[in-house]
């Protein structure tokens, strides 16, 4: 972990589930040493299933790789000492809790400024907490209902929300960014902060796009167009099946709205149809007279679509410069080599005591300098000994001690 961008900053994790975790999960990817706290024996909330009481979940796999888990009781006296002294030898405290759980455990923002004037203290939340909404419960799918896009997806008379977690992984990769961004201001200008993400703000920013159709419409609610373009009525702007016709063998295609785009000229070279290009065809001249006669546009490209499937229609009309997309499942990334080559590493493969082999997506961003590595998500408690006698200086008999009172 040396030499790495946020290698001797040390992290106080008390996250769970996803939003919290991805955000500590980047940390410690970009370096940073992350002592993630969990309970005594059951561990963080997402650890353990249901279904599979006492293994890893794959959702904890995925959200905790390269951290170091240690156990502790924060309503313990004895833990909540431990936790205090953490504080002190850490730089940021991270934490997703419920409303009010940390003031009722009294590691507030306040409380830790006291024990390290320099510490960055950044809390996830649904909601921002000098809202009206500040005391209310929040998973992803309430803060991209209450962000503005759930409003914009789905079908004209039927709002969909998104099948992957937007509003939890997004605000906890922002948060990461917000607490590099706090650290480098104490490094410039030598003090702490506290720093704050709700996750109904971020989508609220990342839905950004959507004012432009709502001035352009007379600040009405914007519609939805399921797989259309939301900005403007155009065509071909959709979601198209191909062979064999199984449940994701679809292309999205797409040609540019914009005057002197020649994409639609491009498709209809490549689908074998002259004879709808602008200049011959007075109702495919425009994006908007495409839309407007866009059964004619659509079952062109469907019969085409008909002879290839999803791979090699995206490589036909991609190198034809007409944007379109293989719509690619988690089983299609997971068995592509080209997600694991080595200077890539968008999916890597990480060994678990209990899972065995298994495939999970790495960090997106690449750099010139810095190459990430990747450990397996921690054993429960497995870095106790570790922290509790090397950073904080504690015997054996003393932890030892610890675990005989419940406190780790």
């Amino acid at each position: 972990m040396a030499n790495k961008p946020l290698s001797g900053y040390k992290v106080l994790d008390m996250t769970q589930f996803e939003a919290g975790t991805v955000c500590t999960e980047t940390l410690a990817w970009l370096g940073a040493e992350v002592l993630k706290v969990e309970r005594p024996v059951k561990g963080e909330l997402g650890r353990y299933s249901q279904a599979e009481p006492g293994i890893d979940s794959y959702g904890f796999l995925v959200m905790n790789m390269n951290k170091k888990s240690i156990t502790c009781n924060a309503k313990n006296p004895e833990g909540f000492k431990l936790l205090e002294d953490l504080v002190r030898k850490c730089d940021v405290v991270v934490e997703n809790m419920g409303p009010g759980s940390m003031d009722k455990l009294g590691l507030t923002y306040e409380h830790c400024k006291e024990l390290n004037p320099g510490i960055i203290y950044a809390s996830l939340k649904g909601f921002a907490q000098n809202g009206p909404y500040k005391d209310y419960p929040a998973f992803d799918p309430i803060a991209t209902h209450t962000g503005v896009m759930v409003s914009a997806t789905g079908l004209p008379d039927q709002p969909i929300k998104c099948g992957i977690s937007v509003a939890d992984s997004g605000t906890g990769i922002m948060l990461a960014m917000s607490i590099i961004t706090a650290l480098l201001h104490r490094e410039r200008y030598g003090v702490g902060q506290r720093v704050d993400c709700a996750m109904q703000d971020f989508m609220i920013g990342l839905s950004r796009s959507q004012w432009e159709p709502y001035y352009n419409n007379g600040c009405v609610p914007n519609r939805r167009v399921a797989n259309g373009m939301p900005l403007e009525d155009v065509a071909p702007s959709d979601t198209y099946p191909c062979k064999p016709f199984g449940k994701n063998d679809y292309v999205h295609i797409y040609c540019s709205r914009h005057p002197g785009s020649k994409q639609w000229d491009n498709l209809c070279d490549v689908i074998g149809r002259p004879d709808l290009k602008q200049d011959v065809c007075p109702e495919m001249a425009t994006p908007r007279s495409r839309f407007a006669n866009r059964e004619i546009c659509d079952n062109a490209i469907k019969e085409w679509l008909a002879n290839y499937d999803k791979f090699t229609a995206m490589d036909i009309l991609c190198k034809a410069d007409i944007p379109a997309g293989a719509l690619l499942s988690v089983d299609d990334i997971t068995n592509d080599p080209q997600y694991y080559a080595a200077d890539r590493k968008m999916m890597v493969e990480i060994e678990h005591p209990q899972r065995g082999k298994v495939k999970l997506p790495g960090f997106a961003p690449k750099f010139s300098e810095v190459e990430i590595d990747y450990q397996c998500s921690p054993a429960l408690g497995g870095a106790n000994e570790e922290i509790y006698g090397g950073l904080l200086g504690l015997s054996a008999e003393e932890i030892a001690l610890l675990k005989e009172h419940k406190a780790i």
